[in-house]
């Protein structure tokens, strides 16, 4: 558990610090190859473009988020 004068040291942090913390502590974790994001194939790089068009194209042909997650709760 951490200590209390951790805690206040940490809240004492610029941002860029804090984010610089958080890398030492997540590498300490797991190796940096698991934290990465895989890359995307071709077919899967188009497949996210004709997406992103198609929700463009159609804006309010989507569903929000608290819809999403009410129908998942039902």
């Amino acid at each position: 558990m951490l200590s209390a004068t951790l805690k206040s040291e940490i809240d004492r942090l610029s941002l860029q610090d804090k984010l610089e913390v958080f890398e030492v502590i997540r590498d300490s974790v797991m190796p940096p190859s698991d934290h990465r994001f895989p890359e995307l194939s071709a077919q899967q790089q188009q497949e996210m473009l004709r997406r992103a068009e198609r929700a463009s194209a159609n804006p309010r042909s989507g569903r929000s988020w608290a819809e999403v997650k009410q129908r998942m709760e039902s």
